[in-house]
């Protein structure tokens, strides 16, 4: 049921999503009404929407904040025992079984990540954890995605583990945790920059203190420069910054964080 209602939740305040139901607004009061109230409304409201997605240095302000938040970890890759690999690195499953060819997104730095550190410390332990964020999984599930992936990189049968329920980060963790457990030793936490924060205290909150490795940075450590308007890139940060911070904000409120 979580599952279900944080998608419904992202879709609804998701800034692209909103500022798109804006413009169908707008343009059903131009064609089907006559309150040129509510055109003049919507259409500042439009403008004023426009202005704030598209000015992106307060949009990588704030991701950069939560980017920055956990550090990632120094301690010696080659002394881990093992790493877990959070899922969402894939496209459809669908896609990925008919073509015979794993198609990753914009989060694969997740597992080339792990395979990085495999090549340091090949007595490393890889638990991947995922099934699908899917709301209808069709064709291989993210585990099935990895498997293929790790195996055509060299990776060794022995070193792999997976977990393959998890629909999302809390998920990740009931799963995964006893599975952590029973292979003593430091265990390192690989997930996008911006979701390390979520991820980290969800698993301390279960007595798991993981070295976080954060990957897939959106931001940088440059100046920013102030005066700049872009709309697609300020569209996409708002789409994570909100989505974090909703997802933290209901794990606080239901007691895993």
């Amino acid at each position: 049921m979580e599952f279900y209602l944080s998608k419904i939740l992202n879709f609804f305040t998701h800034p692209l999503y909103v500022f798109s139901l804006v413009i169908l607004i707008q343009l059903f009061l131009i064609f089907f009404t006559k309150s040129k109230k509510l055109v003049i409304f919507f259409s500042k409201l439009l403008l004023i929407l426009f202005l704030f997605f598209s000015y992106t240095p307060l949009s990588n302000f704030i991701l950069n904040k939560i980017e920055d938040y956990i550090q990632t970890s120094k301690y010696p890759v080659p002394q881990l025992t093992g790493v877990i690999v959070l899922g969402g690195s894939f496209n459809s499953g669908l896609q990925s079984k008919e073509r015979n060819e794993v198609s990753l997104n914009n989060s694969a730095e997740r597992l080339t990540k792990a395979l990085e550190i495999y090549k340091k410390n090949p007595r490393l332990l890889i638990l991947f954890s995922g099934f699908s964020g899917e709301l209808k999984p069709q064709g291989w599930s993210e585990s099935d995605m990895a498997k293929k992936f790790f195996l055509d990189q060299g990776v060794k049968m022995d070193n792999l583990i997976f977990e393959n329920k998890s629909r999302n980060t809390f998920e990740n963790i009931k799963y995964s945790k006893d599975i952590i457990a029973n292979n003593k030793g430091t265990w390192g936490l690989i997930t996008s920059a911006n979701h390390m924060p979520r991820s980290f205290f969800t698993f301390k909150k279960q007595g798991l203190i993981l070295e976080p490795i954060s990957v897939d940075y959106k931001t940088g450590t440059s100046k920013i420069f102030w005066i700049n308007f872009d709309i697609s890139s300020g569209l996409s940060n708002w789409g994570l910054i909100l989505h974090e911070l909703i997802g933290i904000a209901y794990y606080k409120v239901t007691n895993k964080i």
